[in-house]
C-alpha cells in the first residue's frame, strides 16, 4: 500500500492498511506499507498496533525526481530496482525531573533502545548484514552516530540544548560510542515540560522522541 507524496503517513494509514490485508481480493498474509513522510510519533503507533504482518518502509525522498524525467525512468526500468529503506525507531527511558535550585531543574534522560525495523531493506551485503544482526543483538545504541536534547520543546521548533556524537570525548572518554545517559540543568517552567530527542543511526537515519514531563 503506497502513500500519498503530499500525506504524512500515520496511525489512519496504518489501520487502512490492516482493513485492506484482511479484506481485499480475499486477504493477504502481510501488508507493506511505502510512506515518503511520517508522522513524528509513528515509531510509538507502530509498537502500539503490535502486529508482525504490518511492515512499514520509506520511499526514496529522490524517487519522484527520478520519475519526472524520461532518462530517471528508464534508468529506473533499466535497474530493476528501487531500494526502499527501513524505518527504525528510538525509545528512551521515562525522563526524570529534579528541582536543582529554586529556578533550575535537573533533567535525567536516558536511551533505552534502538531498532530498525527493517535491517534486510538496507543496502548491504550478507557479511555486513550479518554483522549489522550481531550489533543489533548485543548493543543497538551503538548504532547511534549522534544524538540532541531539546529539554523544553514547542511541538514545532527543535532548539538543542546538549548533543553528542561519535568521536566527542568531551561527554565521556569512549570515542567509538554516544553516551546514553545524561543530567541536564535547565531553567524550570510552569506546569508540563514537553521534552524531545533527536537521534541519527549510522546510515544517516534519524528518529524522534517526544516525552511530556510533570
Amino acid at each position: 500500500m503506497v502513500d500519498s507524496p503530499s500525506k504524512m503517513t500515520g496511525f489512519a494509514t496504518l489501520k487502512k492498511a490492516q482493513e485492506y490485508r484482511e479484506t481485499f481480493m480475499g486477504g493477504w498474509k502481510k501488508v507493506i506499507v511505502l510512506g515518503w513522510n511520517f508522522v513524528f510519533d509513528i515509531a510509538a503507533q507502530i509498537q502500539a498496533l503490535d502486529d508482525d504482518r504490518l511492515e512499514v518502509l520509506v520511499i526514496p525522498p529522490d524517487l519522484l525526481d527520478k520519475l519526472k524525467t524520461k532518462s530517471g525512468y528508464q534508468k529506473l526500468l533499466k535497474s530493476g530496482q528501487i531500494r526502499f529503506s527501513s524505518l527504525q525507531y528510538l525509545s528512551v527511558k521515562p525522563v526524570k525531573i529534579e528541582s536543582y535550585s529554586a529556578d533550575i531543574d535537573e533533567l535525567t534522560i536516558e536511551l533505552d533502545n534502538y531498532i530498525l525495523l527493517s535491517p534486510d531493506a538496507l543496502p548491504l551485503d550478507d557479511t555486513n548484514k550479518e554483522k549489522l544482526q550481531e550489533v543489533m543483538a548485543k548493543n543497538p545504541l551503538a548504532l547511534i552516530e549522534y544524538w540532541s536534547i531539546d529539554p523544553n520543546y514547542d511541538g514545532e521548533t527543535f532548539r538543542s540544548k546538549w548533543q553528542d556524537y561519535r568521536e566527542n570525548t568531551e561527554n565521556d572518554s569512549d570515542p567509538y560510542h554516544v553516551v546514553t545517559k545524561v543530567k541536564l540543568l535547565t531553567p524550570k517552567v510552569k506546569g508540563k515540560r514537553k521534552t524531545c530527542v533527536k537521534a541519527v543511526d549510522v546510515f544517516g537515519f534519524e528518529s524522534v522522541v517526544v516525552q511530556d514531563v510533570f
